[in-house]
């Protein structure tokens, strides 16, 4: 055998050798690719368990307060309220939209004329250095809730009128959550007494009544889509209540909220037609009950009226100057003819505004932003149920994802099915829709 041949069959061996050596490779790697595949796959599920379990304990980050440098005090504020109000009168009589005459913008005016009469309990109250300051101004803030909702009735977009409602919300805010009874209370700290945790087991009982009612009405309103987004909130507000801590600060935020949730009774009152009357309460009835428990704190508690001459540094959304200039003749008399005025509604008028109100697309039946609403986040201070010195919205109950909506992982850490994990409710809103469909959990 010559040196040629000897090289070529040396050259074919090595070849050889060399695919039979990347063919036992290959074997050991198809050998252990599903243990490898599911390791990493074990990997992604345990990762993306971590990242759900993560997400649940995670808390909205707090807001940066953003301070305007204006100050005032209860004297101040209750003035600046008493000139939006007017300047709100003032603009809403020089539109004929919006004429007192007619029924669907009565519940508006009957709103009106609640809170001039309250603020103008408040003014003297001041004066007098008397609780009449305090309950003026808590019922004001039940009927500028009031006014809000009754607002939509009218399908007016006038900006006048939206903007200086805005402003005597903000007001009557400050007032509330400044200068009043709770305020001092919350500052005051400690435990609750025996006293107070009677009274707050009293209110949660109302609202636990007040509940069963509206689940009743909740029922039977069909496709009223307004009036079961009412509903929803009063709902939401009430459970807020029922299920909050024994602690000053939740009990502070219940009286807060128990101003809304009037505001929200009296307004949707309104939306509620002739048969569903008797699935409903006697709003009245039940607002007079929960002014008892009310009156038992007041009275009960202590107040240094020096407190309203303190002044308190305005966030940049709590402004509430209205820069028209009024006289205070002029303010007087936008305040007389809320006040003296009668905006009363017959029986027939009441019927009519709820049947409307069943079929009008324009009116409120979400919480999104609109031109022609008064609603307005920074007017609804004073829920910090938890006490960390923000306020606990309502409408968004602290983000947690329950994986109820989770249609892929495995959240055990298993092989997962092969779904998509994108579909989770991430903002913990009651439901929301976060395909940017109707979603009435966020006010």
């Amino acid at each position: 055998m010559g040196p040629e041949l000897i090289s070529a069959l040396m050259k074919k061996l090595t070849a050889l050798l060399t695919c039979v050596a990347l063919l036992g490779f290959g074997v050991e790697r198809a050998t252990a690719a599903p243990e490898t595949l599911s390791a990493q796959k074990k990997e992604v599920a345990a990762g993306k368990s971590a990242s759900k379990k993560k997400k649940k304990k995670s808390k909205k980050p707090k807001k940066e307060k953003q301070l305007s440098g204006k100050k005032t005090d209860a004297k101040q504020t209750l003035a600046a309220a008493r000139k939006a109000l007017a300047f709100m009168v003032k603009s809403a009589r020089a539109d004929q939209g919006l004429d007192a005459k007619v029924a669907k913008n009565k519940p508006f005016w009957q709103a009106t004329k609640k809170i001039s009469k309250s603020l103008d309990q408040a003014e003297k109250g001041l004066a007098a250095k008397s609780d009449d300051f305090f309950k003026g101004v808590s019922d004001a803030r039940a009927a500028e809730g009031q006014m809000k909702v009754a607002w939509q009735l009218t399908n007016s977009k006038n900006k006048s009128v939206i903007d200086s409602g805005k402003k005597l919300g903000r007001a009557i805010a400050v007032l509330r959550t400044d200068y009043s009874k709770e305020a001092a209370r919350k500052k005051k700290g400690g435990e609750l007494t025996a006293k107070e945790k009677a009274q707050f087991e009293k209110i949660k009982a109302q609202q636990t009544a007040l509940l069963a009612k509206i689940k009743r009405l909740e029922a039977k309103a069909g496709k009223d889509k307004a009036l079961l987004h009412g509903l929803k909130k009063m709902s939401r507000r009430a459970e807020q209540i029922i299920k909050a801590p024994a602690t000053v600060a939740a009990f502070v935020a219940t009286l807060y909220t128990i101003d809304e949730i009037e505001g929200l009774l009296y307004g949707y009152d309104y939306y509620i037609d002739r048969e569903y009357r008797d699935d409903w309460i006697v709003v009245s009835d039940a607002s007079t009950e929960w002014e008892t428990t009310y009156s038992e704190f007041e009275t009960s508690e202590s107040y240094e009226w020096s407190e309203t001459e303190t002044s308190v540094e305005l966030e940049v959304s709590e402004d509430f100057e209205v820069s028209e200039t009024m006289t205070e003749t002029e303010i007087d008399a936008e305040e007389s003819f809320a006040e003296t005025e009668s905006f009363e509604m017959t029986d027939a008028e009441e019927e009519e505004v709820a049947v409307e109100e069943n079929t009008d697309e324009e009116i409120e039946a979400d919480d999104a932003p609109d031109d022609d609403g008064m609603d307005d986040g920074s007017d609804d201070e004073g829920a910090d149920f938890d006490g960390d010195g923000e306020d606990d919205d309502a409408d968004d109950d602290g983000g947690d994802d329950d994986d109820a909506d989770d249609d892929g992982g495995d959240d055990d850490g298993g092989d997962d099915d092969g779904g998509d994990d994108d579909g989770g409710d991430d903002g913990g809103d009651d439901g929301g829709d976060d395909g940017g469909g109707d979603d009435d959990g966020g006010e």
